[in-house]
């Protein structure tokens, strides 16, 4: 895992030259993640102000960044070809698809050198800059959803509708990593879906062979995820996750138990023989809502909802008759 230390701070301040870090954040991944801001009084003056020729369209490197406010910095040092091929990835869904419920891509960038002195990097860095997000990560806030049945619903139809972009874009975006760090309150109580580091194109070879080895997080990876199984990855793997996130979110338990000294195939071993108990049984849950949430779950994904339009109509549904319908 990165670590955050004096010295990547300092590569990349040197890299990025107007930043001023004000504390890490968390590790994301394989990124190290800061809270920081530009300060444009900072920028060098051999800086130039015009936009590059490369990127016309682009605004001048560090010129006017202050004016984005608080953002959020994610770093990558010494990263490998794949990693890098994940992180481009996820930087070009972002500029393609423009998703509303995402933070805001802002700059990205893979430096092998200082791009104002010139001198090659000991190790090159993969550096995104992104919107910050003012509110709470569900991952601290998930007791309070426990028997409330309207509460998960909005949630849920928030996550979703925050992914339908990448459910219906051209290229059939999927997330593929859907869990409670993954997923940000604002103030306003508007849902925000953050990390696209291992989505994926439907149908796209991807970087990851065919076998038990697939990128993916234990408990909530549907069973074509953890198998890689390409030709059956797509939006219902996210539908598959989303179920689980009801599931803990209304009982309090995980649908799936793993234990963290098991390897990954035994992980995807034990989910794949394990039948959940039905929230209609295990904590009094309406039958339509257990329903749901069994069906999204369901390991063969022919029998999950046959269509994004679908999986959000019953979420709909779900909100205007959550705890009506005991």
């Amino acid at each position: 895992m990165p670590t955050d230390s004096p010295q990547l701070q300092t590569v990349v301040v040197d890299c990025l030259p107007s930043l001023i870090i004000e504390r890490p954040l968390a590790e994301s991944g394989q990124r190290v993640v800061y809270l920081a801001k530009f300060d444009d009084s900072r920028i060098p003056a051999d800086v130039e102000r015009q936009p590059s020729e490369d990127e016309p369209d682009s605004p001048p490197f560090l010129y006017g960044w202050q004016d984005w406010g608080r953002i959020v910095v994610k770093v990558v040092a010494g990263a490998g070809a794949d990693t890098i091929a994940r992180l481009e990835a996820e930087a070009d869904i972002l500029a393609a698809v423009r998703p509303k419920n995402f933070p805001k891509l802002l700059y990205a960038n893979h430096f092998a050198e200082n791009p104002v002195t010139e001198v090659r990097l000991a190790q090159p860095l993969y550096v995104t800059v992104e919107e910050f997000i003012e509110g709470s990560p569900l991952e601290d806030i998930c007791n309070q959803f426990v028997g409330d049945e309207r509460r998960t619903a909005d949630l849920a139809l928030g996550v979703a509708n925050a992914l339908m972009p990448l459910w219906v874009h051209p290229k059939l975006f999927v997330h593929r990593d859907i869990k409670p760090p993954n997923v940000l309150i604002r103030t306003t109580g508007e849902v925000v879906v953050i990390d696209l580091g291992i989505a994926r194109e439907t149908g796209a070879k991807g970087v990851t062979e065919t076998g038990y080895i697939a990128p993916h997080t234990p408990g909530y990876a549907a069973p074509e995820q953890f198998k890689a199984d390409k030709a059956l990855i797509c939006f219902k793997a996210d539908f598959f996750a989303i179920g689980v996130l009801m599931y803990r979110l209304l009982s309090g338990v995980q649908p799936f138990h793993w234990d963290p000294n098991m390897d990954r195939l035994d992980v995807a071993i034990a989910t794949m023989k394990h039948e959940p108990k039905p929230l209609a049984a295990l904590c009094n849950a309406s039958r339509v809502f257990s329903d749901f949430v069994e069906k999204a779950m369901q390991k063969e994904q022919f029998k999950r909802q046959r269509t994004p339009d679908i999986f959000i109509a019953e979420l709909q549904a779900l909100c205007s008759l959550a705890g009506t319908n005991k």
